[in-house]
């Protein structure tokens, strides 16, 4: 008599087991930590293509140059500041410019232009605007794009500082005193 031999419980579930980690890793952005966090670089010319792999994605019209918040990278060893500030942006006056942070309900980033914003006689607030890709749309707590957009009224130079509302407001739901607090973008209009 031939008996075929039939897969114990366990083997037979490491085919979806495998299956439902590889869905997992790609709903979260294939488990990379920090770094690009798929917004991709301006071209001056306020196109539609938004990098990070993702084609589907695109962007509002009318944002200028668009100037990508960079998050550090999580490193357990060395945590991130709360508080920082990034390089300056050089722009022309005259010129719209754009400022886009990922914002994320499950990651607790609620991005907002801190008061009294920037000195309105250099770069004065044109606006925001997000925008989430169709899968982004589908998946419960993901991020999308939010992008603060300027104009260049006159030289000189200004601070525009951007607050996470759930590392800075006590009262909020999501509040963590380890959550970024503030991002800090010096400006320059020549």
């Amino acid at each position: 008599m031939n008996r075929t031999k039939r897969p114990s419980g366990r083997v037979a579930l490491l085919p979806l087991g495998a299956a439902l980690l590889a869905l997992a890793l790609t709903a979260c952005g294939g488990g990379g930590g920090g770094g690009d966090h798929g917004i991709g670089k301006g071209n001056g010319k306020g196109g539609n293509d938004v990098g990070g792999g993702d084609h589907d994605r695109q962007r509002p019209t009318g944002l200028g140059t668009v100037h990508e918040d960079r998050m550090p990278p999580y490193d357990p060893a060395r945590p991130n500041p709360r508080d920082r500030t990034e390089g300056t942006l050089t722009v022309r006056h005259g010129e719209r410019f754009t400022i886009a942070m990922r914002e994320s309900a499950s990651a607790r980033l609620n991005w907002s232009l801190s008061a009294p914003g920037p000195d309105r006689n250099v770069a004065g607030p044109a606006g925001t605007s997000s925008y989430q890709t169709a899968r982004e749309k589908e998946l419960v707590g993901s991020s999308h794009a939010l992008y603060f957009t300027f104009e260049a009224v006159g030289t000189g130079t200004t601070r525009i500082v951007l607050t996470n509302r759930c590392g800075t407001d006590r009262t909020s739901g999501c509040y963590s005193p380890e959550l970024a607090r503030s991002v800090t973008y010096p400006v320059t209009v020549r």
